[in-house]
């Protein structure tokens, strides 16, 4: 079989970042995959699911998607209105979890996006936390490992490209 054909049978992982609105995954997603979707500081600056291909290193084709922000108390017909989006999470291979580390109430975010990944039926896929925009605490970007050496926090400024 040619290198060719062996990876095209690779299976493909899916990779969707998922947060709470302005935790900066349009940003972050921008840096990752050399993208220009649009990233504002507002509620639902992302509607849809934004896919982009990428190769990583060891683990080969990956489709990534940028997911709509969460928020506290989101009614029941906005979740059926972004059922699209939210699929792609639910369907995910890895949630990369956006938080802004900033933000006052992180830990209330945090709690509200798991509600939401547990309504969806995604709170069973493997999630890394990403702790967004360290430039705001004026602190050093560094990785969390558990006790086998898995990454399971990533600390980082998106935006200043700082990991």
């Amino acid at each position: 079989m040619t290198r060719i054909a062996a990876r095209a049978r690779a299976e493909i992982h899916s990779v969707s970042l998922v947060g709470y609105t302005n935790a900066g995954k349009s940003t972050l997603f921008n840096a990752l995959t050399n993208s220009e979707v649009y990233a504002a500081d507002q509620l639902f600056a992302t509607l849809d699911p934004t896919l982009r291909r990428l190769e990583i290193e060891d683990v080969g084709p990956v489709v990534m998607a940028d997911t709509v922000g969460f928020i506290r108390h989101l009614p029941h017909k906005l979740v059926e209105a972004f059922q699209a989006t939210l699929q792609e999470a639910s369907e995910a291979s890895l949630l990369v979890h956006v938080i802004d580390a900033a933000d006052p109430d992180r830990e209330l975010n945090v709690e509200q996006v798991e509600l939401v990944l547990k309504e969806i039926g995604a709170d069973d896929v493997p999630v890394l936390k990403v702790m967004n925009k360290i430039d705001k605490l004026d602190s050093a970007p560094r990785i969390e490992r558990d006790g086998h050496g898995m990454p399971e926090v990533v600390w980082l400024s998106a935006q200043q490209g700082r990991a």
